[in-house]
């Protein structure tokens, strides 16, 4: 399965398939949500609706508008 990363000004987005067939969302080593789908966790990314203060709070960053615009890192 494919592993997402998004590397943002505050710090590393990846979306990671879990066991229970979600999507988690990590930020930084923490897991901030999971997800039904790896484009459910980067839309709450793009809409900076993580629950993550630091990233939620962040004005003018150029964020990936969808997951196609992720780094693949791991299949």
């Amino acid at each position: 399965m494919k592993v997402y990363q998004y590397r943002s000004p505050v710090g590393r987005f990846l979306i990671k398939p879990q066991t229970n067939g979600r999507w988690g969302l990590w930020f930084n080593d923490d897991l901030l949500g999971s997800y039904h789908s790896a484009m459910a966790a980067a839309d709450d990314v793009y809409m900076q609706a993580t629950g993550d203060y630091d990233w939620d709070s962040l004005d003018g960053v150029d964020i990936p508008t969808d997951i196609t615009e992720w780094e693949v890192v791991a299949l």
